[in-house]
């Protein structure tokens, strides 16, 4: 990108330079050569600088262009599954109950999972059970469970190793930023699910190192 007003001043500068050459002695001629090199390297800086910001921009702004793009994509296919498992018979028929419960003990004063029944395919997790604050998801707490759909509570600390361990129709977990710690093999067995997380969380990065699908918002 040009940039006139700066191309005008460097042009200025050197007629100036230039223009004082026929009135000063001869004597100080290789000064002011120095001081016109001087004065053409600072402002040729200033236009590499400027360059360099605008490319940087630009780039940021593509990027950012396609990670929104992508976010939404994966949006509509995430809903795209989650009517189709609603329409298939996932959701509870007419009549059934839909009633959740979540099994626990006491440890430290929070309450860790330790089992879930009910046949609702989408799941929010209470963020206190009976006034313990909900802490742990415990170690095979919803194994082979037909989930579609779960959303873990702000305060949750720990997922243990293979909570949601082939969760086949799972296709979407909201993992809030307290989350801290999440076990080996968590989520094997769910081809489909994408993790719901705060860009920079310890979620985000679990996601990446074993190649789960995540979303970062």
């Amino acid at each position: 990108m040009k940039h006139p007003k700066l191309c005008m001043l460097i042009s200025l500068l050197l007629a100036l330079l230039l223009g004082g050459c026929n009135v000063m002695p001869s004597a100080d001629t290789a000064l002011l050569e120095e001081e016109k090199a001087a004065a053409v390297a600072l402002a040729e800086s200033y236009l590499l600088h400027i360059t360099e910001l605008e490319s940087t921009l630009q780039a940021e702004r593509e990027e950012r262009y396609i990670s929104e793009s992508q976010y939404e994509k994966r949006i509509r296919e995430l809903e795209a599954a989650l009517e189709e498992i609603s329409t298939s018979g996932g959701a509870p028929e007419s009549g059934e109950s839909s009633e959740l419960v979540f099994h626990y003990l006491v440890r430290d004063g929070g309450a860790v999972i330790t089992g879930y029944e009910g046949n609702h395919p989408f799941v929010t997790i209470p963020a206190t059970l009976d006034g313990y604050p909900v802490r742990v998801i415990g170690e095979r707490a919803f194994e082979n469970k037909s989930l579609a759909a779960v959303v873990l509570p702000e305060g949750l600390a720990t997922i243990e190793w293979f909570a949601f361990y082939g969760c086949a129709s799972l296709v979407d977990v909201s993992i809030p930023d307290s989350v801290k710690e999440i076990g080996h093999a968590v989520f094997d067995g769910c081809p489909g699910v994408s993790l719901v997380c705060r860009k920079g969380s310890y979620a985000e990065e679990y996601a990446k190192s074993y190649g789960i699908s995540y979303l970062s918002q």
